[in-house]
């Protein structure tokens, strides 16, 4: 029986080809997992972000949240809002840092992280909350572990006591809602 012709040109264009094709056919498997709906869980393989696209990036572009940014970073939210998530992230813009008592967020950053990153996870939930889902009344469980109350009225949505300005932005691992207040951190008992 005759041997099949080995050829070191035949068999670089076969490696090629299965190189191609093995490359096509991982393309393809990853576009269908990028591309589901936003909202829907997604597959573990589609957990990767894209850097850019994370939350604190997006923080990072807009100009209007330089104090939540370095809030965030002296804490640590950051990094954990880098992760797949998704989160939804209840962003108070610098306005409303600027309208907390004189010297608050500085002491807060300097001397009072600990207290700090409380504050910041009561504006934080994991998953997506989407606005145009939300029924009239309705509560979200905070990271801190607070029930925050979302209320959809007339005059506009509220978180709390804090108005949306703008919501849905979204980022590869979940959505930012801009709200016009710091929220109130949670009331301790046993505190004056």
């Amino acid at each position: 029986m005759p041997a099949w012709p080995f050829n070191r040109e035949w068999l670089s264009v076969g490696v090629r080809a299965l190189v191609a094709l093995l490359l096509c056919t991982g393309a393809l498997g990853c576009g269908n997992e990028a591309s589901a709906p936003q909202g829907e869980p997604s597959s573990p393989q589609a957990a990767v972000v894209s850097d850019s696209m994370t939350i604190p990036r997006m923080l990072e572009a807009d100009d209007r949240f330089s104090t939540l940014r370095a809030s965030l970073d002296s804490t640590g939210l950051d990094s954990l809002l880098s992760t797949d998530g998704p989160f939804t992230l209840f962003a108070p813009p610098d306005d409303a840092f600027s309208a907390l008592p004189p010297s608050t967020i500085e002491t807060l950053l300097s001397e009072e992280t600990d207290r700090l990153r409380t504050i910041l996870s009561k504006h934080v939930v994991e998953g997506r909350v989407v606005t145009d889902e939300w029924s009239p009344s309705q509560t979200v469980i905070a990271l801190s572990g607070d029930t925050l109350s979302l209320r959809r009225q007339q005059e506009g949505v509220e978180v709390e006591t804090a108005s949306l300005i703008e919501g849905d932005i979204k980022a590869a691992n979940g959505l930012i809602h801009v709200i016009d207040e710091v929220l109130p951190p949670p009331v301790q008992p046993n505190m004056p």
